[in-house]
């Protein structure tokens, strides 16, 4: 049993994207963004003040002012792909969705992610967005740390989903958590 973490989250940066870049190059990281480039021109693209997404937050979580990982947030409603897929399996148009990862190895298979998807769906996604009323995230089935991470945070199985672009990597689990009441 991990001892309770205390994580802060603050929104990513320009100066953080070495950081990044060699997080999503790590290979524990790759095995799961596989496809996806990670090339520093990338991701200046994907999470630099120019992106194509505006209404996505990034966040880096924190744990005693050091960087152990990245989340971001999006309300599903604003047109990703993944959402229309995710309402047949009970998410509503006022959820958000979540991705992340676990930077360091070494923190991972200790509770951290967990502890940190919880930490970020309360403070940050419920406690900055009123109007958000689900947190709903969808990794790979075979990644089976994820799936537990997000059991582990409070979310409940939803589904299956298999996405049309990712027959190749297998079937994803929607998971849910609700906004308490």
């Amino acid at each position: 049993m991990t001892a309770e973490l205390s994580f802060t989250f603050r929104a990513l940066g320009t100066g953080d994207f070495d950081m990044m870049h060699n997080w999503l190059n790590e290979p524990g990281v790759v095995r799961w963004w596989e496809g996806e480039d990670v090339s520093m021109p990338a991701i200046v693209a994907q999470y630099g003040p120019d992106r194509d997404d505006p209404t996505t937050e990034h966040w880096i979580a924190e744990i005693d002012g050091q960087p152990v990982g990245w989340i971001c947030c999006w309300p599903v409603m604003d047109g990703l792909e993944e959402s229309e897929a995710w309402f047949p399996l009970g998410v509503v148009e006022t959820a958000a969705g979540i991705d992340y990862l676990v930077a360091a190895p070494d923190r991972r298979g200790q509770g951290v992610g967990s502890q940190m998807i919880r930490a970020f769906s309360f403070n940050v996604v419920f406690g900055r967005h009123c109007d958000w009323t689900q947190v709903a995230a969808s990794p790979y089935t075979a990644n089976v740390a994820s799936c537990r991470a997000l059991e582990k945070a409070g979310f409940d199985f939803a589904g299956s989903i298999q996405y049309p672009d990712d027959e190749d990597e297998g079937p994803c689990s929607l998971m849910v958590l609700n906004r308490p009441s």
